[in-house]
């Protein structure tokens, strides 16, 4: 189990894996794709379990991300399950 999935756009990914290391490092769990989808397990069924199982939501909130639909659907979700809700944003 997971205490926090981590959303981002792919080209913010040294960012995610940035504050992933920060949060890891203070003992918080995190799930952050690819890494934590297991070999053979559909990508969209591990982002569901990922986004059920965890109880806050940290969205690394960039130009990219803001554009990307995949996002703005795993945010639809993390609302709607109740879970909080932690915007991190990279750009001015």
């Amino acid at each position: 189990a997971h205490d926090v999935f981590v959303s981002y756009s792919s080209r913010d990914q040294a960012t995610a894996v940035a504050v992933v290391h920060g949060l890891e490092a203070a003992g918080i769990r995190c799930w952050l794709a690819p890494r934590d989808i297991r070999a053979g397990q559909v990508w969209a069924e591990a982002i569901v379990e990922a986004l059920n199982s965890a109880r806050a939501f940290v969205l690394v909130f960039s130009s990219h991300a803001n554009r990307s639909s995949h996002i703005a659907n795993e945010l639809d979700a993390a609302i709607r399950k109740g879970a909080i809700v932690v915007p991190f944003r990279i750009e001015t």
